[in-house]
């Protein structure tokens, strides 16, 4: 028989047998009625199927269900669903699980019809699956397994649909029990469904062919049923304590210690089958049936039977009840054949619910509630949509209706003294008196337009409360309405909220503030001490004071005289939800009950702390509308969306279990990929590449999940707690290399705090280059770094030595420099004035008449002179090039011309040594070239005095010839030649070659003529044989200018008046007599004073002007001749000077003047230099005697 119930219920078919009837009993009249609201949860929850045959908790708090779908296991959150996969041998043999199991090690064992035996590995997240092999007499008998157990010392039975197993020690096969009173074969047993191993770690079995008990001994008893001999079918057993519930196919048996079962001794106990039983931890009895649950409240109490109606919400979400489980919290989980599973919080029976059930005439006829009253019976009034009036027995939950068809909504009611209930409805107000029709207030609505709730008054007449009229009074004779007068401090006050007699005196809370009815005048009237610039949407009395709910918070006042001080106000920064209140209630322990559009809410002024009630508390509605019936048992009864909800503030009591905290799930990602660690484990460590840990830990409180609340600190990284709100993960990422430890507080509904039990140890590692290793080798680096740096810095302190050194050798060369060039300034300065003299005097005398030895004579001297001019300028050209301060001047010059001076001065050394000295020009030489024409003039005198100085017989050629950027010049002559040693220094200062001529030069002059070609960008070359003569090649890049620039020309026959301003007499008669023998008139000044004097009384075509005057040199004298200029005037100026600096010239020009030459100066330079600076113009054709 039991083998064919049991494949029925596999496959989902109920065998025929009759309901139990459920007496109807009345509780304690101080209790609340009974009426359990669920938690459901199904397939669109996660669960993977709704037909759930197992239940079982871990050890860390984790509810598992097995179902026809495989393994669910739920956290409070998410459900992780097992199931079969075909192709990995890790998973689920078969989804079919029956029976759920964790041994004393905490591993998970799953059993099913088709399953056989599994066990989970947490670490690996794989199943290991034993089955029944033919071939080996030590596997399992079968894989239909119903039931196992696991006893104190380790050991697991099984129960089969061919006997009764126990597993081996370490997993080796299994043994096959069998029963003395059945026989030796293990199969006698039948199918075992049941097993059960009680406190004396006794194992009950309940078998197909009965109910047996093994002793510690290991001994069988079989267990009969009291008055009957059949044998006993049992679905499951269970007991607490000494207690052995049986539950069978004939209702619920209690073992006795006479080893006989008899039924449970209840009324309204169920008969048929019972498939599980459960203790609460309050002792209530919870049986599970194929026709739905009941509960037996205490001992010997009758039996309820909780509402089987799956279609409202809080009741259990199927009928066919198989098996329950109280979890560590007291909670009650129901698993059903036909719905999933169904949830009852610990404090489920704080409220009751009373609301709609089809099908049923005894319950309301609305699940809306709108409004409540207190009846003078005991039964409260109960006001619903379309004018309906109900009146309900809290007691038994039957309901009697009263009234209907009242046009409105019931917004309030209230029963007077006189037995008369009075209803107001949206737009009218009635009177209810039994046996008559209702009678309505102010038929005409001349005032109560919109009443909202009617008071009965301490002068016996009764006072509406309306929306945004006011306050009105009705006299219960004559039903006359007359406005009651109240201060209106603004127009907000005539929108009530709530009308509340106490103490003899009304009290009217409204939009607009709150107002007192003053007895002598009649009036509603502005309570001194409260301010009306803000609504009371309700209030209530205590023991000291009365307390306000103000939109932004709770208000609480203490009397003086007749004024209300304000001691206490309590708003978002100190907890308060943000509530919509409609209604107050000061219970007896002076805490605050909020009702609202937002749930119940309470509020205890000692710890001031704010606790909200749900579900978990039996409230499957919390969204109250205003007006509730308080009875004298104490017990409120408040009108809801979803029914009436009935509680007692008084006896609620504050839960304090602790519930376990967990970590669930460790998680990082490495080399790119999330890898999951096992949880289990107390420390972690993360490798330097490592990113992304995630902790995820859970709370397992099942009573409101929604509330668990969690922080986190993570010793070594947070400096206070980092609050994670309901969310129970939390992401590390960029952590330092170093130890840290993670710490966990959790919070459930009741608000106890728990700590991770272990904290989890977590140890970042450094990269390599932060390893202990790697600091040895930085140090050791480190080491030689410094050694290295002191190895540097010693020699950087040489260098700087060094540096200074030379630094000093190169000032002390510059300033040895400096007065070489200072002193050949000084000499050349000293010397060039003689040397006018010397050489001026002797052109003076060549153009005199002179005999042919005199005219030798003189030529002698002025090429001595010219010799020693040449040495001297040589000199100072070294000595600038060696300070880096020589400059060329290129401008526009005759190249032609340049060549043909050249000639005409090297005709007289040629013809002296009787040497033939040719000029060869080529045709396609420009008209003019830009260049320092001076310096090209110096380098070819010096080339050419070369070539004549050393040839002896012959003749010197100088060429030049157009490139195809400058000019290319060759000096070449029929000399003795140059060895190749002595053309590898030949350029070389003071280096001259090997011959009878050594002594005739001072060795500077092809140094010299290096440099000034390596300015000018060009190159000079060398080619000689001894024996055959040398020839110089000079290369000088050089440009065309853009328009030839016109060269002034010296008038012929014209003459000027000239003034000379020179202190030397000797170089003063030199000039003279030049510029004289060409006609001009010059007169002469000794200083610059006479000079300006002269200036001022007669007029010169030019003035010549030495630069070292005594008193005023030449650069003040040009500056002041410049001042005293009228406009359109100008007065040419010539410099002749002895300086030799480079920048002489420009000075000159900068203070005024227009030409410049050096001495010791010939005619033809003074000529050329007057034609340049002397308009042709201003010269007169005739001077003045």
């Amino acid at each position: 028989m039991l083998a064919a119930a049991l494949l029925g219920m596999a496959l989902g078919v109920a065998a025929p047998v009759a309901p139990a009837a459920a007496a109807a009993v009345v509780p304690a009249a101080s209790g609340l009625l009974p009426t359990p609201q669920f938690r459901r949860y199904a397939t669109t929850d996660g669960l993977p199927s709704s037909s759930v045959y197992a239940v079982a908790q871990d050890r860390d708090g984790a509810i598992w269900f097995g179902t026809k779908g495989g393994i669910a296991r739920y956290d409070g959150v998410d459900f992780k669903v097992f199931r079969h996969a075909a192709d990995d041998p890790g998973s689920l043999y078969d989804n079919g699980i029956a029976s759920l199991l964790f041994d004393r090690d905490g591993t998970l064992w799953a059993a099913g019809l088709e399953a056989g035996l599994n066990r989970y590995d947490a670490a690996s997240g794989r199943f290991t699956h034993w089955g029944n092999d033919p071939h080996d007499p030590a596997s399992l008998s079968s894989d239909k397994v119903w039931s196992m157990v696991a006893d104190a010392e380790g050991n697991l039975w099984i129960g089969t649909v061919r006997g009764l197993d126990r597993m081996r020690p370490g997993h080796r096969g299994f043994e096959h029990v069998t029963n003395p009173l059945l026989g030796t074969d293990p199969a006698a047993f039948g199918l075992v469904a049941a097993l059960y191993i009680d406190d004396r770690q006794q194992l009950w079995i309940g078998s197909s062919r009965g109910l047996f008990r093994r002793d510690i001994a290991g001994s069988i008893h079989r267990v009969s049923q009291d008055g009957t001999a059949l044998p006993i079918d049992a679905w499951h057993i269970d007991g607490e304590g000494g207690e052995i519930r049986v539950e069978s196919t004939h209702g619920l048996l209690l073992v006795g210690s006479d080893d006989v079962a008899r039924p449970l001794a209840s009324v309204g106990a169920p008969d048929g089958n019972v498939f599980a039983s459960a203790r609460d931890r309050n002792g209530r009895l919870w049986i599970g049936t194929q026709h739905g649950l009941f509960v037996q409240m205490q001992p010997s109490a009758p039996m309820l039977a909780v509402t089987d109606q799956p279609v409202l919400h809080g009741d259990l979400p199927g009928t066919w009840v198989w098996s329950m489980l109280v979890d560590h919290e007291g909670g009650l989980w129901v698993t059903m054949l036909d719905g999933g599973v169904g949830y009852l919080a610990p404090g489920w029976n704080d409220t009751s619910r009373f609301t709609h059930i089809p099908d049923d005439p005894t319950s309301l006829r609305d699940s809306i509630v709108t409004a409540m009253a207190r009846g003078h019976d005991g039964r409260v009034w109960v006001g619903e949509r379309s004018g309906r009036v109900d009146k309900l027995d809290p007691h038994t939950g039957k309901v009697e209706h009263v009234l209907s068809g009242l046009g409105g909504d019931v917004l309030g009611m209230t029963q007077d003294p006189q037995e008369r209930l009075w209803i107001a409805v949206r737009g009218a107000l009635y009177r209810d008196t039994l046996g008559q029709p209702p009678q309505r207030i102010d038929p005409e609505g001349h005032w109560l337009k919109h009443p909202l709730e009617v008071e009965p008054g301490p002068d016996g007449r009764m006072y509406a409360r309306t929306f945004g009229e006011g306050l009105f009074r009705i006299d219960q004779d004559t039903l006359a309405v007359t406005r009651v007068a109240m201060d209106q401090p603004n127009q907000r006050v005539l929108w009530g909220s709530q009308l509340t007699l106490h103490g003899g005196c009304f009290w009217y809370a409204s939009d607009g503030g709150m107002l007192r009815m003053s007895p002598d005048r009649d009036r509603f009237e502005v309570i001194p001490g409260v301010t009306n610039d803000r609504a009371v949407n309700a209030f209530d009395f205590d023991d000291g004071g009365i307390w306000m709910v103000r939109p932004e918070g709770l208000e609480h006042y203490h009397y003086r005289d007749d004024t209300l001080v304000l001691d206490r106000t309590v708003d978002a920064s100190q907890g308060w939800p943000s509530i919509n209140v409609v209604d107050l209630q000061v219970d007896a322990a002076q805490r605050v009950w909020m009702l609202g559009h937002d749930g119940l809410w309470r509020f205890d002024p000692r710890t001031g702390r704010f606790r909200s009630f749900g579900l978990q508390n039996g409230l499957a509605n919390g969204e109250f509308s205003r007006g509730y019936a308080v009875m004298p048992d104490g017990n409120m009864y408040a009108p809801t969306l979803g029914g009436v909800a009935g509680f007692n503030p008084d006896r609620i009591r504050d839960d304090t279990t602790v519930s376990p905290l967990a970590v669930t799930r460790v998680s990082l990602r490495r080399d790119g990929k999330l890898q999951p660690l096992a949880p289990q484990q107390q420390a972690i460590t993360l490798g330097w590449k490592d990113r992304g840990l995630n902790v995820a830990t859970r709370l397992f409180s099942y009573v409101d999940p929604a509330a668990n609340h969690y922080r986190f600190r993570l010793r070594g990284f947070d400096s206070t707690w980092i609050d994670n709100g309901n969310h129970g993960e939390r992401e590390f990422t960029g952590l330092a290399p170093g130890d840290y430890v993670l710490e966990v507080q959790a919070a459930g509904a009741n608000g106890q705090w728990v700590h991770l039990a272990h904290p989890l140890q977590i140890q970042v590692q450094a990269p390599p280059w932060q390893r202990w290793w790697a600091w040895l080798g930085y140090v050791l680096i480190a080491l030689l770094g410094i050694w290295f740096g002191l190895w540097i810095w010693r020699r950087r302190l040489a260098r700087r030595h060094h540096v200074a050194m030379v630094e000093q050798q190169r000032q002390m060369a510059e300033a040895a420099s400096a007065a070489k060039s200072q002193f050949l300034a000084t000499l050349s300065h000293e010397i060039r004035t003689p040397m006018t003299g010397v050489m001026g005097m002797a052109e003076l005398l060549l153009s005199t008449p002179l005999n042919p030895l005199q005219h030798d004579y003189t030529q002698a001297m002025q090429r001595s002179g010219s010799m020693l001019l040449k040495l001297l300028n040589d000199a100072l050209d070294l000595a600038r090039i060696e300070a880096g301060r020589l400059e060329l001047e290129p401008s526009p010059f005759d190249p032609r011309q340049l060549l043909e001076e050249v000639a005409q001065l090297e005709q007289g050394l040629a013809h002296a040594k009787g040497l033939r000295f040719i000029l060869e020009m080529s045709d396609d030489l420009p008209p003019q070239w830009v260049g320092d024409a001076l310096r090209i003039k110096q380098v070819l005198l010096n080339l050419a005095n070369n070539a004549l100085k050393f040839t002896e017989h012959g003749e010197v050629i100088l060429r030049a010839r157009r490139s195809d950027d400058g000019l290319l010049c060759s000096v070449s002559d029929t000399g003795p030649g140059i060895s190749e040693a002595s053309q590898a220094r030949l350029f070389q200062r003071f280096a001259q070659a090997e011959s009878p001529q050594r002594r005739a030069g001072s060795g500077l002059g092809l140094a010299i003529c290096r440099e000034l070609v390596d300015m000018m960008g060009g190159s000079i070359e060398l080619e000689s044989q001894l024996g055959h003569g040398s020839t110089f090649r000079v290369y000088m890049p050089l440009a065309e200018p853009a328009v030839a620039a016109p060269v002034d020309e010296f008038a012929s026959g014209r003459h000027y008046r000239l003034l000379l301003v020179e202190d030397d007499p000797i170089v003063a008669t030199v000039i003279c007599g030049l510029l004289e023998r060409e006609g001009h008139k010059v007169k002469h000044v000794g200083n610059g004073l006479a000079a300006l004097g002269e200036l001022a009384h007669a007029p010169f075509d030019a003035a010549l002007l030495d630069l070292d005057l005594p008193g005023v040199d030449g650069f003040q004298i040009a500056r002041l001749i410049r001042q005293r200029e009228h406009a359109g005037q100008h007065l040419p100026l010539l410099a002749v000077t002895a300086r030799s600096g480079t920048g002489d010239e420009a000075k000159a020009r900068e203070s005024g003047m227009d030409g410049f030459l050096r001495k010791p100066v010939s005619g033809e330079q003074l000529i050329t230099a007057l034609a340049r600076v002397v308009p042709g113009t201003v010269a007169s054709e005739e001077l003045p005697a």
